[in-house]
């Protein structure tokens, strides 16, 4: 029996078109038809709203190949799949991006299956060849280096933006980090664990974990922004870059969604993109809403609000079923 993809490409072709392979392991094609471009995976999917259109962004190894289609600035990327991986192939892959690298789940999210701060390529093959078992496909990413945002965008607009600020203690001038982590985590939904990780972390900021933090001062725990193990976010809506927006905005465009959260990382945001270090990290096509209603500092936004007006605006709303 004929597959999908051999017979939409013969169609495709007998249209005048052409149908273009974007990523075989996951079944990606693009057709280009008419002057127009959409994508499809292995099959068709015609959706009467834009609300339950499956995201593109549920694989990152997808959202990245678009990205770089449309030339925006991401970090150099490759990717494994567990289907076709080869050891052996590891080392030829990492020779076009740089370390330190980051090795992630290419379906992950909330900060799971995530490896970061590989130093060399020893690291790294330990890392893919000893996690690929355990996921579909990795992404292999140079790491970039500053500050992270969430930038959440609504048809070519920010409805709402945070600076997402890694977990981290305060001194009372009195307690251990140790001690100060124990009382942090009596309040966090994930425990951070104590280990070598961790040790290396305060090392770097000059502390160990029987340091006693001065008070008012702080010492990072983490690297990322794991808001579940206690990380804080700031609101900065109003001081985002025209430049930052528009970047966003065509990377929305590009996954083809009106609503997008999507992570940043860069200097800051109220600078221009172009001065400073900048790269997408991620996007997320159904993006948490409640993290802009309680900020840790800064105002409340009610993207809600935006939303349902959004909806309404373009009249997709489904019909009911008691019609």
């Amino acid at each position: 029996m004929i597959k999908n993809p051999p017979l939409i490409k013969k169609v495709v072709e007998e249209m005048g078109g052409t149908f273009e392979e974007i990523i075989p392991e996951r079944g990606c094609y693009y057709i280009h038809v008419r002057g127009k471009a959409f994508l499809i995976t292995r099959k068709f999917r015609i959706a009467k709203t834009f609300i339950g259109i499956v995201g593109t962004t549920e694989y990152k190894d997808l959202t990245y190949t678009l990205l770089r289609r449309c030339s925006l600035p991401t970090p150099a990327t490759v990717f494994f799949f567990r289907k076709n991986f080869k050891p052996e192939d590891v080392a030829a892959k990492l020779a076009a991006i740089r370390f330190p690298i980051i090795v992630k789940d290419a379906s992950g999210s909330n900060s799971k299956g995530i490896f970061p701060h590989i130093k060399n390529l020893a690291e790294a093959r330990t890392v893919i060849t000893g996690e690929i078992a355990n996921y579909r496909a990795l992404v292999a990413q140079e790491m970039i280096f500053g500050k992270e945002y969430r930038i959440l965008i609504l048809d070519d607009k920010v409805i709402g933006a945070l600076e997402m600020i890694p977990p981290r203690v305060v001194g009372d001038g009195k307690s251990t980090i140790a001690q100060l982590i124990q009382e942090k985590q009596k309040h966090t939904r994930r425990k951070t664990p104590i280990d070598p990780t961790l040790k290396k972390i305060l090392s770097e900021q000059g502390f160990s974990l029987e340091h006693v933090l001065d008070a008012g001062k702080t010492a990072s725990i983490r690297k990322n922004s794991s808001l579940a193990e206690g990380g804080e976010t700031r609101d900065v809506t109003e001081l985002v870059h025209p430049g930052i927006v528009s970047i966003c905005a065509k990377a929305a465009d590009a996954i083809g969604d009106y609503l997008a959260g999507i992570d940043i990382i860069c200097e800051d945001a109220s600078l221009d993109p172009a001065k400073q270090t900048f790269g997408i990290l991620e996007i997320n096509g159904k993006p948490d809403i409640y993290i802009h209603y309680k900020p840790t500092h800064g105002q409340s936004r009610n993207v809600v609000k935006d939303i349902i007006n959004f909806i309404l605006k373009l009249n997709t709303t489904q019909k009911s079923d008691l019609c």
